[in-house]
């Protein structure tokens, strides 16, 4: 018996792969942080500055008052002053002998002497206010200062350019590795028990999603690496086996929906997944035929439309169909 030839592990074929895709994640979260931070340094500015500007017009306007406070205060301590020296004959008759003027000037004088303490008081707390809004809007002007903005904006910039050197990375990477799974085709058939029983199309469809990492999942819930091949295809459409071998899986499985696992032998496994509800036309333990129908296509599971998720695995990894198949002599799609 021909001896089988195994390839080089995906693990080892995608680690470069697998590098990327965690410095891509590590980006993406970075970015996450940085933008999160930058919308709290938007708001703590904006609120600071709106608190900023009524503070300024407060402050101009208690300021004014305390001016004019203060004012009023020298003039009557300066009347008060004057008053202290004068009988009040002296007032009469600095009036030019208008008693009537007199007197009122008179009592005029006496009330602004009253008043000065309350005017003292007055522009005493007038100035204490303009002396604490001055304190306020300082405060606010400096937390507009510490809000960050400016290097809240940069440090944006850097992640987002972080993450698009990130992806470009991983898209190289995926690339190489794609490359380097398709030259492990590159072998002799697998032992005489596969080459005798032949190879064929799964599903007559199109290719819609290869094996590899993906940069954009179609769904929050599916793994960042689609570790099948994705052929679309209506609804109720046929699905073959391969090539001969035994149903090892016939079951719902998770974000597979309903599945089917056929094991060829030699290490070498076809997955079918995706598939229409009560579309199972096999049992674990059957043995079937290559070209055999086992199933037809749905929409079970994490998927967005009708199609088959086809899954080779080679000792339960997964591998790239496309040039296995293509080494068979059947091409997917």
């Amino acid at each position: 018996m021909p001896q089988t030839i195994r390839p080089t592990r995906p693990s080892t074929v995608n680690a470069a792969a697998v590098a990327a895709r965690t410095r891509l994640t590590t980006a993406l979260a970075s970015l996450d942080t940085a933008k999160r931070e930058y919308e709290i340094a938007v708001v703590t500015s904006s609120r600071a500055q709106q608190l900023l500007d009524t503070l300024e017009g407060q402050r101009a306007r208690a300021r004014a008052d305390a001016d004019d406070a203060a004012a009023v205060y020298i003039t009557a301590l300066r009347g008060g002053s004057q008053l202290a020296g004068l009988s009040d004959i002296d007032v009469v008759f600095r009036t030019g002998g208008d008693l009537l003027g007199g007197l009122g000037s008179l009592d005029r004088l006496t009330g602004l002497a009253e008043d000065i303490d309350v005017l003292a008081e007055r522009a005493e707390r007038t100035a204490a206010r303009a002396d604490e809004l001055d304190d306020r809007a300082a405060a606010a002007q400096r937390t507009v200062d510490e809000a960050g903005l400016a290097a809240a904006t940069r440090a944006v910039d850097a992640a987002e350019k972080a993450v698009e050197a990130a992806r470009s990375s991983l898209a190289q990477a995926a690339s190489t590795a794609a490359v380097e799974v398709s030259a492990l085709i590159d072998l002799p058939l697998d032992s005489g028990q596969l080459s005798e029983l032949g190879w064929t199309a799964p599903v007559v469809g199109r290719v819609t999603d290869g094996f590899g990492w993906r940069l954009d999942k179609p769904l929050a819930n599916v793994n960042d690496f689609h570790a099948g091949t994705d052929i679309a295809a209506p609804c109720g459409t046929p699905i073959f086996a391969a090539t001969g071998g035994t149903v090892v899986e016939a079951r719902s499985f998770g974000t597979y929906g309903n599945w089917v696992l056929i094991d060829h032998g030699a290490g070498v496994s076809t997955g079918y997944a995706h598939i229409l509800d009560g579309g199972t036309l096999v049992s674990v333990g059957d043995r079937v035929a290559a070209g055999q129908t086992i199933a037809v296509v749905g929409n079970t599971g994490a998927s967005t439309g009708c199609h088959l998720h086809l899954e080779l695995r080679l000792d339960g990894i997964a591998i790239d169909a496309l040039p296995f198949f293509a080494a068979r002599g059947v091409t997917l799609g």
